[in-house]
């Protein structure tokens, strides 16, 4: 049984709940709770004591802790789950880490290259897994592209456009940190359009090697338009767009592979697919494959168990970091308004 503490209780960590539920009876014991208000970890305790599965013995106020240290000293932890804003997750995965815990952390890994590079290479160093909150690698559609595309049946991917959508600030509200850079080290690339960035280079195997890059701040202190051009590492070109200020406050997206024997498109989970010189063809949603887990947060204890390979290891956050941090550094002269501690090396 994996024993699992919590770093931050925001909303978001209701969510991984939520997901951990769905483990079997004896894989997973949430342990302790941490936030800096502890109301937040109250409220997430309530909802961990709902389900015996995760929480054979209820959790009390005695599991609930305002200093992680303290949390990670007094607990006999394996695993930790990271849901702090996001230039708080170095410090908090470095902490996990160091202390022989694998770490799961949320979107995005890291505010700088060099921090994800670290965060990655100690995790490997010590043998522990790392995972992502990608849950887009979890979703049917997006795992059988990827898996299409990879066996080669519709050749190499040559061009790929890609767009996200959302009302960033209806989404977060009125006090969302997301529109804060000092908490979240950059805007809508790396909320909602990190998932985005990642199933790009996920879906296609490749990484970033040359960025072009557009923002716009729409009158925000972090970036809510962006206009994204990527040479990937097999030469493929990508047309990332992510937007911010949609009519809509949830999320829409489409990805679209050209390869050179055909084409693939995920499309609000609908996945269509053309050889070259057919017809567009829509899959059946029998026909897709699943996932050997229904969420990254299943996925990051089975893979601790020795059950399943880890979906979303650390190489995807480094990869999306990367590709994110080269957009800012790109963007930075073009906005010169950007804060300039949003962009990382």
């Amino acid at each position: 049984m994996v024993k699992i503490g919590f770093v931050g209780c925001g909303g978001i960590s209701h969510s991984h709940v939520a997901r951990l539920s769905l483990l079997e009876q004896g894989e997973a014991e949430i342990k302790g709770l941490c936030d800096t208000n502890p109301e937040n970890a109250k409220r997430l305790m309530k909802r961990v004591n709902r389900f015996r599965n995760i929480a054979p013995e209820p959790l009390t106020e005695k599991s609930v802790y305002t200093d992680y240290s303290r949390m990670l000293s007094e607990l006999n932890l394996e695993a930790i789950i990271v849901c702090t804003p996001h230039v708080l997750h170095y410090e908090h995965v470095m902490a996990g880490l160091k202390r022989g815990l694998h770490v799961f952390v949320e979107k995005p890994m890291a505010i700088s290259i060099s921090q994800a590079e670290e965060m990655r290479d100690t995790a490997e160093k010590k043998g522990l897994i790392l995972a992502l909150g990608y849950q887009r690698h979890f979703q049917p559609g997006y795992f059988y592209a990827r898996e299409v595309i990879k066996s080669g049946k519709i050749g190499s991917p040559h061009f790929i456009v890609a767009w996200l959508t959302q009302d960033l600030r209806r989404a977060i509200g009125p006090r969302g940190w997301y529109l804060n850079p000092n908490l979240s080290g950059g805007g809508q690339v790396i909320c909602s359009g990190t998932h985005l960035n990642d199933i790009v280079l996920w879906v296609t195997g490749t990484e970033p090697k040359r960025v072009k890059a557009f923002m716009d701040m729409e009158g925000a202190e972090v970036e809510i338009y962006a206009s994204i051009s990527v040479e990937l590492s097999n030469g493929a070109l990508a047309s990332i767009s992510i937007l911010g200020d949609s009519p809509e406050r949830a999320v829409r997206e489409e990805l679209r592979v050209w390869c050179s024997k055909g084409a693939i498109l995920v499309r609000e989970g609908n996945v269509y697919i053309q050889e070259k010189g057919g017809d567009m063809v829509k899959v059946s949603t029998e026909n897709l494959p699943k996932p050997p887990s229904p969420n990254p947060d299943v996925n990051f204890v089975r893979a601790i168990l020795g059950k399943e390979e880890c979906l979303v290891p650390a190489s995807c956050g480094v990869n999306a970091t990367r590709l994110e941090q080269m957009a800012y550094r790109d963007a930075r002269p073009i906005s010169n308004n950007l804060k300039p501690h949003i962009f990382g090396s």
